[in-house]
């Protein structure tokens, strides 16, 4: 479980460093050992939901909470982050009926996307599961958002949207995707270097004014297939964002569009940008190759076991 282990080291290490000081300046706030898997053990069988969250508990190593104090939310926020959420109500039936059409579609959007085991690798030690979620904008604006991350060790999920109605599948898996992938850059040993290098500088951040005036020349030739990624492609970049898809991703986002493109899609699909936008393509055997060295996961397998019948090879990350 490296990610885990990692943040078990680090938190060693923390330990370690702070020794000398008083009882009364030092509160440990993260208990490694799942300071929520008593609770979810002993109402393994409350209610569907209870057993559902169990079972997953044993498959990733990942308390899915429900029944919450503020304090666990906020410890780490603290004039640091403002949000304002709902909690479901653990003795309300309504909210347990809820809870459980919410776990089914975390399932359906998010968890059936990836293999168990880099799930039990990667996934923080929480996950909370709220009715509702809104986080800061400015300091008199909160907008409703389907996922956050305290940027430490736990994820939160929200159900209900601004409206009253649940996210939708296709909504909650780009929100989780992309806070998953967030979350995991954040917390890599090494960063991968050669693939950040290899960014493309465009200017005022847009896809559509590279610095590079042969990159600019190359943008006029278009595949023979749809693509509103054209520009962003040629740069190297998986999207472009903005409701134009011409500005450039930001770095943990780059990181994130690179895995939900190699893991998240049909080998076709993949192959028919990778063969028509070489630095795509080479971007890509950067990321493969990171995630193989220094993270000992290999993307290609994780893909084909998704996909077996339309599976992407490493050489299709090499530019025809």
């Amino acid at each position: 479980m490296m990610m885990k282990k990692i943040f078990l080291t680090a938190v060693a290490l923390a330990t370690l460093l702070l020794a000398g000081c008083g009882e009364d300046e030092l509160t440990p706030q993260v208990d490694t050992s799942s300071a929520y898997e008593k609770y979810i053990v002993e109402n393994a069988t409350r209610t569907s939901a209870d057993s559902l969250i169990y079972e997953w508990f044993k498959q990733y190593n990942t308390a899915f909470v429900y029944h919450i104090d503020d304090k666990d939310i906020r410890w780490l926020w603290s004039s640091k982050f403002s949000l304002i959420y709902t909690p479901f109500d653990p003795e309300r039936e309504k909210d347990m009926e809820l809870l459980l059409k919410h776990l089914k579609l975390i399932k359906q959007s998010f968890l059936d996307k990836y293999e168990e085991g880099f799930l039990r690798q990667n996934l923080p030690y929480k996950i909370f599961l709220l009715k509702d979620l809104q986080t800061a904008q400015t300091s008199l604006k909160y907008n409703y958002v389907a996922a956050a991350t305290n940027n430490q060790d736990a994820m939160m999920i929200a159900y209900l949207q601004s409206t009253g109605r649940a996210y939708s599948a296709p909504v909650l898996e780009s929100e989780l995707s992309n806070l998953f992938g967030a979350f995991f850059y954040q917390r890599l040993p090494v960063k991968p270097m050669k693939f950040i290098n290899s960014r493309v500088r465009v200017k005022y951040t847009l896809v559509t004014v590279p610095e590079d005036p042969a990159i600019e020349e190359e943008l006029k030739i278009k595949p023979d297939f749809e693509n509103e990624d054209h520009e962003a492609n040629v740069c190297g970049f998986v999207k472009g964002y903005l409701p134009t898809h011409v500005q450039a991703p930001g770095e943990q986002q780059d990181f994130t569009d690179f895995l939900w493109f190699i893991t998240q899609n049909r080998g076709s699909w993949i192959r028919q940008r990778t063969q028509f936008y070489k630095r795509l393509a080479q971007r890509g055997r950067y990321f493969i190759d990171f995630y193989r060295e220094q993270l000992n996961q290999d993307l290609i397998e994780l893909q084909n076991k998704k996909f077996p019948n339309d599976r992407v090879t490493y050489e299709d990350f090499i530019p025809q």
